[in-house]
């Protein structure tokens, strides 16, 4: 198991792109909109300030050599060899760039006189298409990969499927301190509220292609390192769990968020470590959303073989009886509304449930089991939520990027027994995020 050694401003990148359920642009929410192409080599992002939160490695190199053909009319010596080679030009910046790359080109010409080919001879064709591996459509895993934009795009000439691959760097010391701030929340609340956390894996961590092995820091090894830290606190780790179900749909293609049933899957893990019921998924209604273009389209620079293939996003809604209530990031100004929204569409079909991330939701279901669990998410945590209705007498979904009340207080008054950390890996590796965690707790 490889160490990280990547800075924690380099874990800005994916803390920033994790962000919210998405602009109309197919960006997340919260980033700046189709912003940083920076970087310095394909598999590596530079380290950025805190003050810019957003830029992005990429790196292409595409170099083309072209021969004219000596013809059998001209046996005398008759070549012209040039060489073009194009560098994304290197760039470490506190400043939010334009879309797009700096190119550096450069021509080194050599040239003898030149006879014309004979007007009968065809022009030599000369493919575009840089060679891959051919894809194996039995398999679920990606056949190529290259950078393109600020994401990894795999089976870019392959159709449906075509996937964008949001990066994740993290140093397993910058986890340690997570897990610090979570055994804080344990000492305050005591032994009498279960304290959990679940670190959603992205689908980079499972989905990169053999040509790419190695870009990413592991993610499986940076949710088993925070075993080394917690005390009192359940880690739940799903990455089993999802690892058994990579041939289904459970990560989005043009988005970095996972699909409904990726959180179904790891909601499932997170009930059998809390010893509350699970319910099928026969005990749910499916609704399905086509033309679903996310954040790796956006930050693909909006590439074309995306579009040809949207999503289809697929969201579950419990049979059961409930009622929801929204309130501000105060915990006041409470008003009745819905679990689903489903108006939603486009690059905002993530935003079915929920609506957003920025209101605090309660939910209180038919299930008297006198369990009342308190949600501590980023936007990845929206997915889970759906599937804990059946699981828990009250459920509080707080966004802690964008919640004020303090979580003492807000235990105290819903009568909290259960807390659930419940957000992706990049969150937990990144010191901005746990700040944000630090900074809300008292």
């Amino acid at each position: 198991m490889k160490r990280s050694i990547f800075s924690a401003a380099a874990v800005l990148i994916m803390a920033a792109v994790l962000g919210g359920c998405g602009n109309a642009d197919g960006s997340p929410e919260g980033a700046p909109k189709l912003t940083t192409i920076s970087g310095t080599t394909t598999a590596t992002t530079a380290a950025t300030t805190a003050s810019a939160k957003m830029t992005t490695s990429a790196a292409a190199e595409k170099e083309t050599t072209t021969t004219a053909k000596t013809t059998k009319a001209a046996k005398k010596t008759t070549k012209k060899t040039t060489t073009t080679k194009k560098t994304t030009a290197e760039t470490t910046t506190a400043e939010v760039l334009e879309p797009g790359v700096a190119e550096e080109e450069e021509t080194i010409e050599e040239t003898e006189p030149v006879t014309e080919a004979p007007e009968n001879e065809p022009a030599e064709e000369v493919s575009t298409t840089p060679p891959h591996p051919a894809a194996d459509p039995d398999s679920y895993l990606p056949a190529y990969g290259e950078w393109i934009g600020n994401v990894v795009v795999c089976d870019r000439y392959e159709g449906s499927r075509i996937r964008g691959l949001p990066p994740f760097y993290g140093a397993y010391a910058t986890g340690g301190e997570y897990a610090q701030v979570l055994n804080q929340y344990k000492q305050m609340v005591g032994d009498s509220v279960n304290v959990y956390n679940l670190s959603c894996p992205l689908s980079s961590a499972f989905y990169i292609p053999a040509d790419m092995e190695g870009t990413f820091t592991e993610q499986h090894g940076c949710i088993l390192n925070l075993n080394d830290y917690l005390n009192g606190v359940t880690n739940v780790d799903c990455y089993d769990a999802l690892a058994a179900h990579l041939d289904e749909y459970i990560y989005s293609r043009t988005d970095h968020h996972w699909q409904p049933l990726g959180a179904y899957y790891a909601a499932e893990v997170f009930a059998q470590a809390a010893g509350v019921p699970f319910a099928p998924l026969s005990d749910y209604e499916e609704v399905f959303k086509t033309d679903y273009l996310g954040s790796m389209y956006g930050y693909s620079g909006n590439l074309q073989e995306f579009a040809d293939n949207p999503d289809t996003f697929t969201y579950y809604k419990p049979r059961n009886s409930y009622t929801t209530r929204y309130y501000d990031g105060y915990f006041q100004n409470g008003a009745d509304g819905s679990l689903f929204f489903d108006w939603a569409s486009g690059a905002g079909c993530y935003c079915s449930f929920l609506g957003g991330d920025t209101q605090i939701c309660e939910i209180d279901s038919d299930v008297d089991n006198g369990r009342v669990l308190v949600i501590i998410k980023d936007s990845y945590g929206n997915a889970l939520v759906p599937f804990l209705v059946q699981s828990f007498d009250k459920i509080y979904v707080v966004d802690f990027r964008y919640t004020y009340i303090k979580m003492n207080d807000l235990f105290q008054r819903v009568g909290a027994t259960d807390v659930l950390f419940g957000a992706s890996i990049s969150s937990a590796y990144a010191d901005s995020r746990i700040d944000m965690v630090r900074d809300l707790m008292m």
